[in-house]
Parts: C-alpha cells; structure tokens; sequence
C-alpha cells in the first residue's frame, strides 16, 4: 500500500508541474491536486487519514481546506497582506522615490559594475535574517527598499530577486524555528546550538556571495543589463524632483527598524508571537507614517485618504500572494497525507551507509522533501528527529548531521515555486515563481553542493 500511494503521489506531482510550466491558474491546480491526493489517502485507507476525516470526506475536506485558509490568514498571511499595504501606502506618498534619491547617492558609484552590489547586500541582508524569524518578511522588505535602487543602477529585476532570494537562504539565530527544532532534537540549548552555527556562517556566505557574484557576472555578459525606463545621464537621477519632502525617506524602512527593535526586545516563545511582532511593527509605522503625513499635507482628510490605500494593498497581497501561499499549504498537505515523506523517512532509516553517506543521504532527502512540499519546517521536522539516532547507528556527530541537514533544508526553499518566501517575492515584482525558480537554480544546487562538502570535511568544536 505504501508504494502504490508513493507511485499515485509521484504521478500527481508531475501532472502538477506540467501544468505549472503550461501558465494554469497555479493556485487552483494546487488547491485541487492537493484535495485529490488527501481523498486518494482516505480511499487507500492510509494511516491517520480516516480517522481525521471521519466518514464524511467531502465534508471534512471542505472544513479541512477552510481551516487552513484561516491559519494562514491568523498568520504568515496577514504579514504578507499588511506588508503589501504599507507598500502601496508608500508609493501613494511618494516615499519610495525619496527612498530612492537618498539611496542611490551612495549606491551610485556602483552604477558601472552593479553586480558588485551582490558583495555588499548578502551580507547586510543575512544579518537582518539573522535578527527576523522570517524569511519572506526579510524578502519583502528588501524588495520595497532595494529593489527600485537597484533597477536605477541597471541590474535586471531577475538578478535582483535572486540576490534578495541569497540573503534568506541561511537559516540561521535564536529566533529561527528549525534552530530551535534542532536544539531539541539534539537535547540542548538553542543558545548552544547557534554558537554551532556560527562557527559556519563565515565560510558558507562566502561560498554564497562568491557564487551569486560571479554567477550575476556571467549572466550580465551574456543578457546585459535591462533598466526599467530609458537610459538617460546619471545626474537625472541624483537630481531630487520634490516629489516628497526627503525625510519621507525614513518611513519605507521604518517597519524594518521595528521589526528589528522588537525582535532584540521583546520575548520569543513561538513563530506566533514572531509573526505578531512583525505585524506590530508595520502597524505602527503605517499610523505614525499617517501622522508624519498629517502634519505635512495640514489636512487630516487628505491624510485619511491617503491611508485609504492600505485596504487596496492588503486585497492585492491577498490576491496574488497569500491565495497562492495556502494553495501550497493544501498541496504539502496532501503529499504528507499520501505518505511521500514517510516513506524517504522509512528509507533512511534502513540503508546501511557510511557516516558521510548518511549524511549527505538525510541532507538530499530533506532538500528533496522541501522542494516538493514547500516547507522546510515540515520536511526537518520529519528528517531532523530521526537524524541523531540515525548518525549515532552509524558512528557519525549527531550534531554535525542535524546542523547539515538544518541548513540545506533553508537553501531548498529557494529551489521550490511552492516556497512562501519564493511566492512572495515572485508575485511582488509580477514574475512568475517557476520563472525565479530556473534564474536561480544553478547557483543555489552549486551552493549547496559546495556547502555540503564543507560542512562533511570540518568539525566542530
């Protein structure tokens, strides 16, 4: 039974991806095959399946799906929805343009190799997903930000997204939810934990930064750069047109700075209360970008209907992210159901490998879990709890081996169209996820490889 249901999973999943390059309507096609393979799990009368859904299937199925568009709109869902507001708020008051004029100042001296910029955001962006529990807040904050700067200097919006998607693909600090997974798997302090990790970080951004660089170098050469309007002389852009006074410049990253003051102050015990203190900060700076606005304009009538816009905004994050985030929830849903992880579990668990083939198996299996559920906190779940009895039957450092597993698990979000943080950073800039997906895919497999080796050959101390 076990196979048959991997087979019909297998067979439904490529049916999924060949409809997803043929341009369907991706969040229905998800939404249905996710549903078909849950029925498919209840007909097979696989385990826990009947007895979540009673006999009544297509009314628990209806239920079921109702739920998880709840969940998401309580959670991860009203963060990308409020993000697209505060975004669309901003375009309404002009500040992004001031945001722009004061940042490209700077960023200017980089108009003439803009894939240097790589070199400096990488690392600036990982230490802010070091500091935020989420990735896809990390993404769509660096897109309200850096993105237009950087279409000023001439970078392509592909290759802008793609060194967004390489700041988020450490999974990294005490506010991680696989970190603090993985300290208790391994039986110790999160605190402790990371201290492991950041014995690592140094060498594997290098390997990242090097490789975006001389990957963005390439594909410049061969592409050139596309710029967003017509090219016109650099002093056209440094000049300021008024269109906002310039300290509007502040409010685009103001959700960014309280975001981060709230995560070195307030208490973290779950990725709840990190999502709430993320919506918090966004909050509070849509209403003292409200008030800013007050006092400027001197009309609280034009400023209320300049706050207006947020509504508008929430509905297109709703639209064109969040729909497509639960429609992934409920096709992972349905894969786990029909017992597609199990079964990679079941098959680790019986080889008879060496310590390094172990390793690098569980690492692989984890990434290939991620990349066809979309969720890299479902598939270490299910591969991180097995990992130290796994590498103590096998002689290797259960430390080692969660720690490898943990953070190629956060790269294979980037190789996934059915990841949050890809879906929202595709759907932000109008690119179709499997579109950033193929951009990035030789750089990120060749950063996992090479991370793979590192982290097989060092040891930690």
């Amino acid at each position: 039974m076990q196979l048959a249901s991997l087979l019909i999973a297998l067979n439904i999943l490529a049916a999924t991806i060949w409809l997803l390059l043929k341009n369907r309507n991706a969040a229905l096609i998800l939404i249905l095959f996710g549903m078909l393979m849950t029925l498919v799990a209840w007909l097979l009368d696989l385990p826990g399946v009947r007895q979540e859904f009673g006999s009544y299937v297509f009314f628990e199925l209806h239920a079921w799906a109702t739920r998880v568009f709840s969940s998401r709109l309580a959670g991860s869902g009203l963060m990308v929805m409020l993000l697209f507001g505060y975004l669309e708020y901003m375009k309404t008051l002009k500040a992004d343009s001031a945001f722009v004029y004061v940042t490209l100042q700077p960023l200017s001296v980089l108009r003439n190799n803009p894939n240097l910029a790589c070199l400096i955001l990488i690392p600036i962006g990982t230490l802010l997903s070091y500091a935020l529990p989420s990735a896809t807040a990390v993404g769509l904050l660096l897109v309200a930000t850096l993105y237009p700067v950087l279409r000023k200097i001439g970078m392509s919006k592909m290759s802008i997204l793609s060194i967004i998607v390489a700041t988020t693909l450490l999974d990294l600090g005490l506010n991680s939810p696989n970190a603090n997974r993985a300290a208790d798997f391994l039986g110790m302090e999160v605190s402790a934990y990371t201290r492991y990790q950041m014995q690592v970080v140094i060498p594997i951004l290098i390997i990242i930064t090097g490789v975006y660089f001389f990957f963005g170098r390439c594909k410049s050469r061969k592409e050139g750069y596309d710029t967003p309007v017509p090219v016109r002389p650099a002093a056209d852009d440094l000049a300021w047109k008024k269109d906002a006074p310039l300290y509007y410049a502040l409010l685009p990253v103001l959700p960014l700075l309280l975001s981060l003051v709230f995560s070195f102050t307030l208490p973290r015990e779950s990725a709840d209360s990190y999502l709430s203190g993320i919506n918090g900060a966004i909050l509070l700076s849509f209403l003292v970008a409200g008030l800013i606005d007050a006092f400027h304009v001197r009309s609280y009538n034009k400023a209320l209907t300049s706050m207006s816009v947020f509504w508008r905004g929430m509905g297109n994050g709703f639209a064109s992210v969040v729909v497509m985030i639960i429609a992934a929830d409920i096709f992972a849903e349905g894969l786990m159901r029909m017992g597609v992880i199990d079964t990679m579990v079941s098959l680790a668990e019986s080889v008879r490998i060496g310590k390094t083939g172990i390793t690098v198996m569980l690492a692989v299996l984890t990434m290939f879990s991620t990349v066809i559920t979309g969720s890299a906190t479902a598939s270490f779940a299910a591969y991180g709890a097995i990992a130290p009895n796994v590498a103590f039957q096998f002689g290797a450092d259960p430390l080692q081996v969660v720690l490898t597993v943990q953070l190629l698990a956060g790269f294979a979000r980037a190789l996934t169209p059915i990841s949050i943080v890809i879906i929202a950073l595709a759907e932000a800039v109008d690119v179709p996820p499997i579109k950033l997906v193929r951009y990035h895919l030789v750089p990120v497999s060749i950063i996992s490889v090479l991370t793979l080796i590192y982290l097989l050959t060092i040891t930690l101390i």
